[in-house]
């Protein structure tokens, strides 16, 4: 499963390099679009988690375990990415690619400007993606998918000047990782879970 995640990250940052070398042939509505503020502001990894915990509660009300537990984990993976993320940029204090003046590393910075790495869209958007369960048939092109939006979400991110390449490869590493990191820890949570149930007296 490590080197799945591996694999994931690589392939997004292949997508990614190749989409930044055809920037300039992008057509104009493209190139708005994913730039625009609003594709900014929904990829925050606050917004990513709100979206997702909003639509697991939604979830709940159907008979869609499986989708369920997708959304459950996205939420997780993109709430403790996005954490990780905003202490790792004040710890590293990079500069972003738009601020004009300053050191390129300060170190320890709670300024905007110092908070290029890592990138926090494309941690939040590989936290989901690399929640997605990995089996056959539709779940791959969904794999598929969310490697492709990671790779946008970090074009986005480069165009606007607000990270560079290696901010957004990182930034993806994280959250795959995290998404890792959850995916392990669920099978014992789910197994002590139905343990304390059965343990339970029943009245």
């Amino acid at each position: 499963m490590l080197l799945s995640t591996s694999i994931k990250s690589l392939l997004a940052f292949k997508t990614l390099t190749k989409i930044n070398r055809r920037r300039d042939k992008s057509t104009p509505g493209i190139g708005s679009l994913i730039t625009s503020d609003t594709l900014s502001k929904a990829t925050t990894p606050p917004s990513v988690a709100a979206i997702t915990g909003a639509a697991y509660t939604l979830s709940t009300f159907s008979n869609t375990p499986k989708l369920q537990r997708f959304l459950l984990k996205s939420t997780i993976s993109a709430s403790v990415a996005g954490l990780l993320n905003a202490g790792l940029k004040r710890l590293i204090g990079r500069k972003r690619p738009r601020a004009e003046s300053g050191p390129a590393f300060k170190g320890p910075a709670l300024k905007d400007k110092y908070n290029a790495m890592p990138s926090g869209h494309a941690s939040a958007i590989a936290a989901v993606a690399g929640s997605i369960p990995r089996s056959s048939g539709p779940l791959l092109l969904a794999s598929a998918a969310g490697l492709a939006a990671t790779a946008v979400i970090g074009k986005s991110r480069t165009m606007r000047d607000a990270h560079h390449l290696s901010d957004v490869l990182v930034g993806s590493c994280l959250g795959f990782g995290v998404a890792y990191a959850v995916s392990k820890l669920e099978k014992p949570v789910i197994a002590e879970t139905k343990q304390l149930v059965k343990k339970r007296p029943h009245i």
